[in-house]
């Protein structure tokens, strides 16, 4: 005899109702709505370590962005119909479309949508067929029952309602009328799967099951029960295209359950599901104590007598309501009436925390695997590194072998796009601490996956993928990024080949442009590579080569282009003088004064440019203030265009608010040139100015209006004498040795 059984995916009702049924029925065989190749894994269901959420993971092989994940909770009914049939030892089989036939018509299947959508002329019929397919079949029924969420009517119906075994023969009578009634449009993948699973059905009956258990999404029973022919389903199934398909188990999240994570089987509130099946008699007591729980761990004030009061409060609403019993939707509104005063946002730490929740499943050890999964999971529990969907920040100390080792797997998970991590802030470089945020979701490890083809360890996949990228980068400025990221990762083979490109890439490149944005990461490569014990000196000798190359190149470059090149061109400049500064290597800041200075002598290079590179000259104390001055005023003079000179002093003063209120050589010369312009030059120039001076902060900006208002000389009207008065010191220094106790 065959048992259809209609069950709503992630349904604890469902769930309940079958195992009910499963009791009555005593099956010899079950069938289940799965993909068969999953089969080949389904011994791990009943590992003590398998922990739901989990998800069925099936991949190709040799593509493995090509994936599909089937997940589990201890509360889905197809979840308890595999640990029923593997306790009583009786078999378990899936029954749906194979993954090798599905991944490869999913492709086709979207191209022949596509195509007839857009061969579709009746626009009328197409946008009214669209409107009523669009709508979930079973909010037609909730309609009729006088529910507006569909979601609310089937949890009242069978989530949280207990039901004899005749409820699978009501949602059977349903599905019959829905589908008989409501409209269809072709659907040729789900024809394919259900006429696989009439197939699976036949071949139990030829094996001779007595009874047999079907357990599918409650929207294929009428498909199952009105059984074509074989010779129609194996016509559906002739010639379908396929490919190598792997399985396996992953762990997975709660909030991978839900609607909102665009799981398009799944439920509004998998963490009040979850509930549901621990604790199907709860009157709401228990539901509203571990909100209370949630609320006083966010440092929320909830008494006894608020869960009281909101137990109250929904069972009467849901006796208004005429409900046998208080659903999630009561809940919620006696907890924000009575725990939350109202306040909708306090809600939201509710639903994220308690209604979806957070849980990460478990897997086995052993459970089938590729090389580069068991070698991470090795790694990171050999370094006490767990797993969690919540965040987690962790900080490290490099000086510590435990520490470091967890930084480098960090930096090579980054490093393969496998972003379990993120580092957070700007870790102070040269520093031996940092600072990382980990986070982890079911999707990182078919990252995993797909960087199996790279290496069978995390080191070699590691050093591989950073061979690819060495050959596959055309950029100087490009590649310089990339070692960045691989010198804290570690990865000596990787850094040679990158290094080692870089100097072919250097040797070829001529465009300043790059050679400066190549310099700069570079430059703190150089600069920190030694907390890693980094062999530099390679990396130095492409550096030095860099240099000399861009500082030749950079004052032509300088030349012939507009505003907006200029003020990139000075972003650059700006860059690449930091580095110099902080590289501190004599010959190096020297050679790039002098570049400088070059560039400040050609009279064609853009105003701006010329602006800041006297200043940054005379910041690094290469110029006096006597030929700043000078040239300062010949500058800012009335034979230059007055545009000319705005975009200069935007050069020189642009985030230099300090120089003018302290330099009073300078402000003099800015004050003059102000007030000799003539009105309509003025109105010329102020747009610029202003651009200037947005560049300074509050205070500087008022300090500067104040100078303006007193007049010039306002703030240094006393000459300091430079000399030290050896008499007045001698008095002071015994008083010094007595407070130092010298």
């Amino acid at each position: 005899m065959i048992h259809i059984l209609g069950i709503r995916h992630h349904g604890p009702g469902s769930a309940r109702h079958l195992m009910e049924a499963f009791t009555s029925i005593e099956p010899d065989i079950v069938l289940i709505e799965g993909p068969p190749e999953g089969e080949q894994v389904l011994q791990w269901v009943a590992d003590a370590a398998m922990k739901p959420p989990v998800a069925l993971l099936g991949y190709v092989p040799t593509e493995p962005q090509k994936a599909v994940f089937y997940p589990f909770a201890s509360f889905s009914p197809e979840w308890q119909a595999m640990k029923y049939g593997l306790a009583k030892k009786i078999p378990v089989r899936f029954m749906d479309m194979p993954l090798c036939h599905k991944l490869a018509l999913e492709a086709i299947e979207e191209n022949a949508q596509k195509s007839k959508e857009e061969n579709t002329t009746d626009t009328t019929t197409k946008e009214e067929t669209s409107f009523i397919l669009q709508k979930s079949p079973l909010s037609y029924l909730a309609e009729a029952a006088g529910f507006e969420d569909a979601e609310l009517w089937w949890e009242h119906q069978f989530e949280i309602s207990a039901h004899p075994v005749e409820v699978f023969e009501a949602i059977a009578e349903a599905m019959h009328s829905l589908r008989e009634n409501l409209p269809q449009r072709e659907n040729k993948m789900e024809d394919i799967r259900e006429a696989f699973m009439r197939k699976a059905i036949r071949t139990a009956q030829k094996e001779k099951f007595e009874k047999i258990v079907v357990v599918c999404g409650a929207w294929h029973v009428p498909a199952l029960q009105q059984m074509s022919s074989a010779k129609e389903d194996n016509q559906i199934l002739k010639n379908l295209p396929r490919v190598n398909i792997d399985t396996t188990w992953i762990p997975w999240t709660s909030d991978r359950l839900s609607f909102e994570s665009g799981y398009g089987a799944g439920v509004n509130s998998p963490g009040w599901y979850h509930h549901c099946w621990q604790h199907p008699q709860d009157d709401g007591t228990i539901w509203l104590s571990h909100a209370a729980q949630v609320f006083r761990k966010n440092q929320i004030d909830i008494s006894s007598a608020h869960i009281i009061e909101a137990v109250r409060l929904a069972n009467s609403l849901a006796s208004l309501r005429d409900f046998s019993k208080a659903s999630l939707s009561e809940l919620n509104e006696a907890t924000q009436a009575v725990m939350c005063m109202g306040d909708e946002i306090l809600m939201q730490i509710v639903w994220k925390d308690l209604i979806v929740g957070k849980n990460l499943g478990e897997v086995p050890e052993g459970t089938p695997q590729v090389p580069l999964q068991k070698d991470f999971e090795q790694i990171i529990k050999s370094l006490r590194l767990k797993k969690s969907s919540d965040y987690k920040d962790i900080i490290l100390d490099l000086r510590n072998e435990n520490d470091l080792k967890k930084s480098v797997l960090l930096h090579r998970l980054h490093l393969l796009d496998i972003d379990w991590g993120r580092e957070m802030g700007s870790r102070g470089k040269g520093t031996f601490k940092e600072e990382w945020r980990l986070t982890w979701y079911p999707e990182l490890s078919i990252k995993l996956l797909e960087k199996a083809t790279w290496g069978n360890t995390v080191e070699d996949a590691g050093n591989q993928y950073l061979s690819h990228l060495a050959t596959s980068s055309q950029q100087l400025d490009q590649i310089t990024q990339i070692l960045q990221k691989a010198l804290p990762a570690e990865l000596d083979k990787g850094v040679r080949k990158i290094i080692k490109r870089m100097d072919e890439l250097s040797a070829g490149t001529s465009d300043t442009v790059v050679l400066m944005k190549a310099f700069v990461p570079l430059v703190q490569v150089s600069r920190y590579g030694n907390v890693r014990k980094t062999d530099i000196e390679m990396i130095n000798f492409i550096l030095d080569s860099i240099f000399y190359r861009l500082t030749a190149g950079l004052p032509m470059s300088c030349t012939g282009i507009d505003e907006a090149q200029a003020s990139t061109m000075v972003e650059n400049i700006k860059e690449v003088h930091q580095a110099i500064m902080l590289l501190d290597e004599p010959e190096l800041k020297s050679n790039w004064l002098d570049t400088l200075h070059k560039i400040s002598d050609v009279h064609a290079v853009a105003p701006k440019i010329q602006g800041f590179c006297y200043k940054t000259m005379y910041d690094a104390q290469d110029l006096d203030k006597e030929t700043t001055a000078k040239i300062f005023s010949q500058a800012l003079s009335t034979s230059q265009e007055p545009a000319h000179s705005a975009l200069w002093l935007e050069g020189f003063l642009e985030d230099a608010a300090s120089t003018l209120l302290i330099d009073e050589v300078i402000w003099e010369i800015v004050n003059e040139w102000v007030k000799q312009l003539q009105e309509e030059t003025f109105v010329q120039v102020v747009p610029l100015l202003r651009r200037t001076f947005s560049t300074y902060s509050t205070p500087e900006k008022q300090k500067i209006a104040e100078k303006v208002k007193q007049g010039k000389s306002s703030i240094l009207k006393v000459k300091q004498s430079t000399e030290i008065d050896h008499e007045r010191a001698e008095k002071v220094l015994p008083i010094l040795e007595k407070m130092f106790g010298i």
